[in-house]
């Protein structure tokens, strides 16, 4: 089946705001904006990248037959998970506390990562899409590995594993790249299944050779996959083996009803494509004090991190 026939009855763009439950919408944040791994944009500054395409660091997207087209420079200001509002040029302002609307989840909320003393090449891991939640409200989780600069923070390489993350209540793969520029870049998304086995790699497109990455969100069960093809914006040693993500939750039904989540066959390796032998994951709950909690706890190994909630 083709990549469009797949797609056929499903939309491009990320949910609108507009779709969560009245209470759980976030305060200040316009509701058309859209929910994204990397908080809430403006429908101009998300940008889906096609299969066979490249995304350049000056923001043109180059396609499979080398033609170019550099979409309109993102103007509008984006909203991180903290209410933070960030202007396109990279300047942010604090929310107020009284615009902080509690209880509901909107960003991270428990991960395992560490900070690596060499350049990262290649990341790998593995799970599976988890039960869908009972309560279905409108809220978006997600769950993904990734990679960010060190020392100065500019993106975030992602597969993403979202549930009703493009409007609908089922589970989808896309692969991201966030934010330079103010926009925020996807690839799919695909739709998998519960209990399907789900492959991320993130890696540079050759061996010693990091200007362009790939990407890739695999649903090994079916064989399905979505690539981006990116800059990375800069030296990745920031190295996430699992988070979990979620934004319009309220209540712990509102999570997947499998519990724990465990990434597994973590695989970190160096420019050279040499695996790293010693990966100190420290568990991570930026979630905080915010309600609600789930009895949240961060497990790990050498080569796996289990998620608790």
């Amino acid at each position: 089946m083709s990549f469009a026939a797949d797609n056929a009855s499903q939309s491009f763009t990320p949910k609108a705001i507009s779709e969560f439950a009245a209470n759980a919408r976030p305060q200040g944040v316009p509701t058309d904006y859209v929910v994204t791994p990397n908080g809430f944009f403006a429908p101009s500054c998300v940008q889906r990248i096609a299969e066979g395409e490249t995304l350049h660091a000056d923001g043109s997207i180059e396609s499979a037959n080398g033609m170019l087209r550099k979409p309109m420079a993102c103007t509008q200001a984006h909203y991180r998970f903290d209410g933070t509002r960030v202007e396109a040029n990279g300047s942010f302002s604090l929310p107020p506390i009284s615009a902080v609307r509690k209880p509901a989840i909107n960003g991270w909320v428990e991960d395992a990562n560490y900070d690596s003393p060499v350049n990262i090449g290649k990341l790998v891991a593995t799970w599976k899409v988890p039960s869908t939640p009972t309560n279905q409200s409108g809220q978006t989780d997600y769950f993904f590995p990734g990679l960010e600069q060190l020392p100065t923070v500019e993106s975030i390489l992602q597969p993403v594993l979202g549930y009703d993350a493009f409007s609908g209540t089922v589970w989808t793969l896309s692969s991201w790249n966030c934010c330079v520029s103010g926009t925020t870049y996807y690839s799919g998304p695909i739709n998998v299944n519960v209990g399907d086995t789900i492959l991320g790699t993130t890696q540079c497109k050759a061996a010693n050779s990091c200007g362009t990455w790939t990407i890739t969100s695999k649903d090994v069960t079916t064989g399905k996959s979505t690539t981006l093809t990116t800059s990375p914006y800069g030296n990745l040693r920031w190295v996430f083996g699992g988070v979990m993500e979620v934004y319009g939750v309220s209540s712990c039904n509102q999570l997947p009803a499998s519990s724990p989540l465990t990434y597994s066959s973590i695989a970190v390796y160096n420019t050279a494509f040499t695996k790293i032998s010693s990966t100190p994951w420290g568990a991570d709950y930026p979630v905080g004090s915010a309600s609600p909690q789930c009895s949240y706890n961060v497990s790990t190994t050498s080569s796996s991190v289990t998620l608790k909630y």
